[in-house]
């Protein structure tokens, strides 16, 4: 299967930034931390399930998605590269495409996920790249991540 991260050479623009008041490590487990990503994952009003999550390099991840109606769907996934706490890349293989606004067509193909995580002076610059989407899921992607990542805590809750 060709490589997406071959296939989106050149297209690794952000499309969301956003600081966390905590250190790159404690931020990228809120990527990777089952009960921590379940706090904040998703567009607004929707509550996100961890269905599987294996944070290594062709792990995989499922999360059910559920939206304000009620409706589910899950997104699954496969990481391509992770080096902690600084980058995090992830194939999403199948979408959740509820609750699209009118025009935006679902997203059918797979995208891939690029995530940096700077130091900067004690806080977190977050940049998110989102490449291979279809023209109208691309705004509507960004606008979700940048509401996603307003929803990480400061204060990143403990797993013990």
């Amino acid at each position: 299967m060709k490589s997406l991260a071959r296939a989106r050479a050149g297209k690794d623009e952000p499309v969301a930034r956003h600081q966390v008041d905590a250190p790159p490590d404690d931020v990228f487990a809120a990527w990777v931390t089952p009960q921590i990503l379940e706090t904040w994952w998703g567009p607004e009003g929707f509550t996100t399930t961890v269905r599987r999550l294996d944070p290594v390099e062709g792990g995989r991840f499922a999360f059910e998605m559920t939206a304000p109606d009620g409706a589910s769907c899950v997104m699954t996934g496969v990481y391509t590269k992770i080096d902690r706490p600084t980058l995090l890349v992830f194939e999403i293989i199948d979408h959740c495409n509820l609750n699209l606004p009118h025009g935006v067509r679902p997203q059918q193909k797979p995208s891939l996920v690029t995530v940096r995580f700077s130091d900067c002076e004690g806080k977190t610059d977050i940049a998110v790249s989102h490449a291979l989407l279809n023209a109208e899921y691309q705004t509507l992607a960004a606008f979700n991540w940048s509401g996603a990542l307003a929803k990480i805590p400061a204060n990143i809750p403990s797993c013990d």
